[in-house]
């Protein structure tokens, strides 16, 4: 009779005890799984974090080449015209940069860039090349481009040469590292890590 009960609490302590080591073996194996995940995106971003910084090596090596065959591009406008946002739409209708055709290495966003400030230029519109490194918000891929941009009557705008698309931020501010923003050429957001600026504006 004395046996009993200590028979059942030892029955209930066995069966609390494979209760436990069965919630600790799942939640092990979930937390090894999570690590296991974890892991795998880090190796992926540290991955498209190498690849970013070799793209921009090579954009960089690409600009001070061009730099240094051209180092009048860096002096100021004599005749410097201030466009409006609207002036600045309408001669993008007539400007042929868009109708290149890219093809890497021989014509990529740093060429359009660069061509499309040459021919603003000749008009007498100040306006400069904006290299943005940084990934995709979204999928993480890393990106790297070279846009322009110019002092408008209105503000800062910045302009995508490929697309003669032209949009500002906010109080037309600028695109800053540690930030997100949108770009014309990408259909999700950017995380922005940092901006080099080739040629002023």
């Amino acid at each position: 009779m004395n046996k009993s009960p200590l028979l059942i609490v030892s029955i209930a302590v066995v069966v609390i005890a494979s209760i436990v080591t069965v919630g600790l073996a799942t939640v092990l194996s979930v937390t090894e799984s999570a690590y296991s995940q974890l892991s795998g995106k880090y190796d992926a971003l540290l991955g498209s974090c190498d690849k970013l910084a070799r793209e921009k090596e090579d954009l960089t090596e690409r600009y001070q080449e061009l730099a240094e065959r051209h180092k009048w591009l860096d002096q100021p406008l004599k005749n410097r015209t201030v466009p409006s946002v609207r002036e600045l739409e309408l001669w993008l209708q007539i400007d042929e940069t868009d109708r290149r055709a890219y093809g890497d290495p021989d014509f990529t966003c740093l060429h359009f860039s660069v061509l499309l400030m040459l021919n603003a230029r000749a008009r007498h519109y100040y306006v400069g090349v904006v290299a943005v490194y940084g990934y995709n918000n979204r999928t993480k891929e890393p990106f790297s481009h070279s846009i322009n941009a110019v002092i408008t009557t209105e503000g800062l705008v910045y302009i995508e040469p490929q697309l003669d698309r032209v949009w500002w931020l906010q109080d037309h501010s600028e695109i800053t590292g540690g930030n997100v923003h949108r770009f014309p050429i990408s259909q999700d957001p950017i995380y922005v890590v940092e901006t080099a600026t080739f040629f002023d504006y």
